[in-house]
């Protein structure tokens, strides 16, 4: 039997289409992978002299339009940034010079001060650290309160979160364009002194979230991340028990808001501390050097393990850039007279009349990271002693 002819003619006619269609949908993928970089140079390839000229003024044409476009942009932007800036500084500053703190937004103003503190003018730097001065000992934004005596360094009435936030702040300053300028930082150092002993009894260093009280405007109180994980484990355990929503509200309803997260206090100190000794181009007194060394290893006893852990490694890296406080790490190597640990001034409390025995209780701590680190400053302190030696 023979094929009709014309059912292989249709037969062929369909092959022939499908072909068609496979070739041009091949191209298509051609030309799509290829650009328009090749339809360009097709078009480059029929025209003529007059038509490349015309094509090439208008894209010089068509650049200069574009970067006059993004000129003005960053024009505007960067006026609209200033304008969002004066604005910002404007709240900073009424906030500042308020006689009580409005609604508790003096940590919040002194946060945002320290983070951009690099763009604040030159010629504010004098009233802005006298004003910080003034909030440390109690006479600015801490409300009407009793007097301090006289030569009170931090005032009672100052939370240690505001107090440290003052001293990072004037500390950020200093170190961009304030370097410029002759400004007294010892205050600085003795303030941070000064609230090293109230920072070892605070149970809350390491918090890193903190309730609001009702009206959402004072911290109250603080959490660690310990006892948020215990509320939170409490109320998984609600939402086990019942889940009528009433019943959940009637339990939750006495639960404080809680904040975003913020910086620990912890986290505020060693910043200090970095910037004061180790972020500064000028090199501190050694007798200050000594003073920090010894009461961070005496407040080291009391702080929760991560705390004290750098507390150690920050007395170890001060050894490293202050050889001379080797005196503190010897038996027998202490100066005259007797330590002052009681007073808040580290040029004159005497430290290198005291030797730094707190190492070796914190080589027994019940933390093996303590324990470690502790080890480790002094098997360092032996090592540059027998370096010395020979």
């Amino acid at each position: 039997l023979r094929e009709n002819p014309e059912d292989q003619r249709a037969r062929e006619a369909a092959q022939h289409e499908r072909e068609q269609r496979r070739e041009a949908m091949r191209e298509r993928r051609r030309v799509q992978r290829r650009g328009h970089g090749a339809r360009d140079a097709k078009r480059q390839a029929h025209e003529s002299k007059k038509q490349a000229h015309a094509r090439a003024v208008q894209r010089r044409v068509d650049q200069e339009l574009r970067a006059a476009e993004a000129e003005v942009s960053r024009d505007e932007r960067a006026r609209w940034h200033g304008e969002t800036l004066k604005l910002v500084f404007v709240t900073y500053f009424r906030v500042l010079k308020q006689r009580d703190s409005i609604g508790g937004l003096l940590p919040a103003v002194l946060e945002g001060l320290a983070r951009y503190a690099h763009l604040i003018g030159v010629e504010f730097f004098a009233d802005l650290f006298a004003l910080l001065k003034r909030i440390m000992r109690g006479q600015q934004g801490v409300g009407v309160g009793a007097e301090e005596p006289e030569g009170t360094v931090v005032s009672s009435r100052v939370s240690l979160r505001t107090a440290l936030l003052c001293t990072l702040t004037a500390l950020h300053i200093l170190r961009g364009q304030g370097e410029a300028l002759n400004l007294d930082v010892k205050d600085f150092f003795v303030q941070i002194y000064a609230l090293l002993p109230p920072l070892a009894a605070a149970a809350h260093i390491e918090a890193t979230r903190v309730a609001a009280s009702s009206d959402a405007t004072r911290f109250t109180a603080y959490q660690t991340p310990a006892s948020v994980a215990a509320a939170n484990a409490h109320r998984r355990a609600l939402h086990a028990v019942s889940s009528d929503p009433a019943d959940l509200a009637d339990h939750l309803s006495d639960a404080s808001a809680w904040e975003d997260t913020v910086r620990s206090e912890s986290d505020l100190l060693f910043e200090c501390l970095e910037l004061l000794f180790l972020g500064r181009t000028k090199v501190s007194s050694i007798l200050r050097v000594a003073a920090f060394a010894k009461r961070l290893c005496l407040c080291a006893l009391h702080w929760p393990p991560r705390t004290a852990v750098r507390a150690i490694d920050f007395v170890h890296r001060l050894y490293v850039k202050y050889p001379a406080i080797e005196r503190l790490f010897a038996s027998d190597g202490q100066g005259a007279g007797v330590y002052l640990r009681e007073i808040d001034d580290p040029d004159m409390c005497n430290a290198f009349a005291a030797c730094v025995w707190e190492l070796h209780w914190l080589q027994i701590h019940h933390a093996p990271e303590v324990q470690q680190a502790a080890a480790r400053l002094l098997e360092y302190a032996r090592a540059e002693e027998r370096k010395h030696r020979m």
